[in-house]
């Protein structure tokens, strides 16, 4: 564990207790997937849960929320409906942003280059969702009214934005992701990093070794983990895809795996 992932670390154990202390909802701000991990091996106080909160379903980023034991929000959808009838306890706000028409289409660089030149750190950030119209950014709701004051730019387009709950959410159009499948071996995680994401089994274990991966979003650093229907694999900066099924042999006594693909855009 680095210097920075201990302070991370004692951080998260504070609001956390804090959580149990007071009876009251703590959250932490955004964290990426290795900071996740971090927070998901967290031992948490009597009572108190932890749910990661992202203002989408399926991100990368994400704030820790810790809950205490009277509130049963287990998941998204569960924290999403609390915060909907609780709306001053929700941490996120979405902007959503549109560009102007006549400027070229803007991608993630653009619009997170924008952030940063206003000196947003990114732990103020969640996860950029990039339309062709557009964006939506999930944002600490403290963070949000600022933003949408100050980010009148990106590339060369302008900016029209609008701050929005999670819950009310307008013109947001979900990635449903690419079905795709390929034969490997044997089920191992560096055998579908490197079919599921297109790269050479070098990089694969690489990635792997480095704590670039992430089953079920916790960082996993065992090449050869096995793999099951329903599990998600992240590569950091490539996005990630979720065993849809494993049906079986192909005719060369290979295993089949079939896949939702994600990519990051």
């Amino acid at each position: 564990m680095t210097p920075d992932d201990r302070i991370l670390t004692s951080f998260l154990a504070e609001k956390a207790e804090q959580c149990a202390s007071n009876q009251m909802i703590t959250c932490s701000k955004f964290l990426d997937m290795h900071e996740k991990s971090l927070a998901a091996g967290l031992r948490l106080p009597y009572g108190v849960r932890r749910v990661f909160y992202g203002g989408f379903e399926e991100v990368e980023r994400s704030i820790a929320v810790f809950l205490p034991e009277y509130i049963e929000a287990l998941d998204y959808a569960a924290l999403t409906e609390f915060f909907e009838n609780s709306p001053d306890d929700c941490p996120v706000s979405i902007l959503e942003i549109k560009k102007d028409k006549f400027s070229k289409e803007l991608t993630h660089r653009d619009y997170l280059g924008a952030l940063m030149g206003l000196g947003i750190s990114r732990d103020t950030t969640g996860d950029i969702m990039v339309s062709k119209e557009g964006c939506h950014i999930a944002v600490l709701k403290t963070m949000a009214e600022y933003i949408a004051e100050n980010l009148t730019s990106a590339g060369r387009g302008t900016l029209n934005i609008k701050v929005c709950e999670p819950w009310n959410i307008e013109n947001y159009s979900r990635n449903e992701g690419v079905p795709d499948s390929f034969t490997v071996s044997s089920p191992r995680l560096d055998s579908i990093v490197k079919n599921g994401f297109g790269v050479s089994r070098e990089s694969a274990c690489e990635a792997i070794s480095k704590g670039l991966v992430f089953l079920n979003d916790i960082e996993c650093v065992k090449p050869d983990k096995k793999i099951a229907e329903g599990d998600k694999i992240s590569l950091r900066h490539k996005g990630r895809i979720i065993i849809s099924a494993l049906p079986g042999k192909s005719k060369k006594g290979r295993d089949i795996v079939n896949i939702i693909r994600f990519t990051v855009k």
